[in-house]
């Protein structure tokens, strides 16, 4: 397993005031996976509940989920004080204060002792390697996770150097002219940041790091070219 950790502070992937624009251009159906996913939460738990949103970033997931249910409390974790400055502001805006609690920090700093009916990891595994680190990942939520409590994982997926994933890439330079991106040099920026940054792995390697951490019941719900949402259910055992 990797020491390495990222710094989303002094040398984050993406620019932190940039990253609600750009996320909103380049990741294939952002606002559309954030809306699936409160729907799988709100098939899924009571009226009231208490999540662990993992990577919270800029607080699009603390608005979504806060605004979707009004009795859930939730806990958004993520190392980034300059992202997490952004989501306070989010959060006042829309009056979620009550709602909500902000963590600097990672998942493994968190207690044991406070048990989460749901959590969700919404673009965030994928700048671990797997080494180890992402399978930690895994299992550091779980271990906050009470039995039977549902998890929410989006990533961007597939195996590089494959045809598949090449062809992939082709059609994801159009989808990014699509959006307005028509700067060349800037789409290669994309990749580069992308290849530099991100560490996708194939969705039979994703299904498998979840056995390992402790879930089950898994089902893609989302699929956005080249970023995949599941969900998955903590093994009562």
């Amino acid at each position: 397993m990797t020491n390495k950790t990222i710094n989303f502070d002094s040398n984050p992937p993406v620019a932190t005031n940039e990253y609600d624009t750009m996320a909103q251009r380049v990741l294939p159906g952002y606002e559309v996976m954030h809306t699936m996913a409160l729907s799988v939460l709100k098939a899924t738990l009571p009226e009231k509940a208490n999540l662990l949103i993992v990577g919270a970033g800029s607080g699009m997931e603390l608005v979504k989920f806060g605004k979707g249910n009004l009795q859930w409390q939730m806990l958004g974790v993520d190392p980034s004080s300059n992202m997490l400055a952004i989501a306070q502001q989010k959060i006042e805006q829309h009056g979620l204060s009550e709602q909500v609690e902000l963590f600097t920090g990672y998942t493994h700093d968190l207690n044991t002792t406070s048990l989460y009916d749901a959590a969700t990891s919404i673009l965030v595994m994928h700048f671990l390697p797997d080494d180890g680190s992402k399978l930690a990942f895994l299992q550091d939520i779980a271990q906050r996770l009470k039995s039977s409590a549902t998890l929410i994982l989006v990533d961007m997926y597939g195996e590089r150097g494959t045809p598949e994933f090449e062809r992939m890439i082709s059609i994801i330079k159009v989808f990014w002219q699509e959006m307005g991106i028509d700067d060349t040099v800037k789409i290669r920026e994309f990749l580069e940041t992308m290849n530099k940054s991100v560490y996708p792995i194939p969705e039979m390697r994703v299904m498998e790091l979840l056995q390992q951490a402790g879930f089950g019941n898994i089902l893609r719900f989302y699929t956005g070219l080249w970023t995949g949402g599941w969900v998955a259910t903590k093994n009562s055992w």
